[in-house]
């Protein structure tokens, strides 16, 4: 007879993976990752089949896909996860191999010429330039910003601006010291004070500011100002972006913004 199958209540799972309660509610909220059963009780239950599927969530979400994506795909059937991961994998592979392949291409150039002869000869120097990487940059840059309340900056961050939820971390006393955000274009992650790291001093001008693209800057600005956010200038265009600055509850500054036309009327300025 077969085994019957183990089931995770989700503070369980959320333990054993490092993930967060809350994130767990927005998976099923949104269909991406709902429980296969539930208790007399009305508790949720994750089965095994329910932890695969979150593991492939796991692995598409940091391969850079939209949770949308990520559902559609899974939902969509016919579609074989194995085949997708092993495709991506490739496609990285053959990335990092094609990076390997020319830098030791341009190895064996500057072997072959002397410092001597390169600096005579422009042309050659020209030659080399063409080898170097057009984007030294290979990855978004990442976001630490530093709050005395990790936790309540981690539920605000996603009730103010819309993040979606991450992975959090709790110390042994239970509270949380290290969280992440999550946004389309990377992560932002969250930091409790620790020597040589401090939250913003409300009282002092900012010394840093966010920027943060948005699909829809209107709509955006719209569901800050409803949950409460200080803005501190309001939605207008400028220099072909609609933009509006913000502080969150511990004086961080963010700017979010959307191109757009910079002859439209301010969104405070209309009757």
């Amino acid at each position: 007879m077969e085994a019957a199958q183990r089931h995770w209540r989700v503070g369980e799972l959320a333990a054993a993976t490092g993930l967060s309660v809350r994130t767990f509610h927005h998976y099923n909220a949104i269909g991406l990752l709902q429980p296969s059963r539930r208790t007399a009780g009305g508790h949720r239950l994750y089965s095994s089949d329910d932890v695969s599927r979150l593991a492939v969530i796991v692995i598409l979400r940091r391969a850079g896909l939209a949770l949308s994506e990520i559902k559609n795909r899974l939902d969509g059937g016919g579609v074989d996860v194995a085949d997708m991961i092993t495709a991506m994998i490739d496609k990285r592979v053959r990335d990092l191999e094609s990076a390997l392949i020319d830098t030791s291409a341009f190895g064996r150039r500057l072997r072959q010429s002397s410092s001597s002869e390169l600096i005579k000869a422009p042309a050659q120097v020209r030659e080399l330039v063409d080898w170097l990487p057009q984007e030294p940059i290979t990855a978004q840059p990442l976001v630490l910003l530093v709050y005395a309340d990790v936790e309540r900056a981690y539920e605000r961050l996603i009730e103010l601006f819309g993040f979606g939820p991450g992975v959090i971390s709790r110390n042994t006393d239970g509270s949380v010291g290290y969280a992440e955000v999550t946004g389309p274009t990377g992560n932002v992650r969250l930091h409790a004070p620790r020597p040589g790291l401090a939250p913003p001093d409300p009282e002092q001008a900012p010394a840093s500011m966010v920027v943060v693209g948005v699909a829809d800057i209107r709509t955006h600005y719209q569901r800050a100002k409803a949950a409460g956010a200080e803005i501190e200038r309001p939605l207008r265009p400028m220099y072909g972006m609609n933009e509006y600055l913000v502080f969150d509850d511990e004086h961080h500054l963010w700017c979010f913004q959307q191109p757009g036309d910079a002859q439209r009327e301010p969104e405070d300025q209309k009757g």
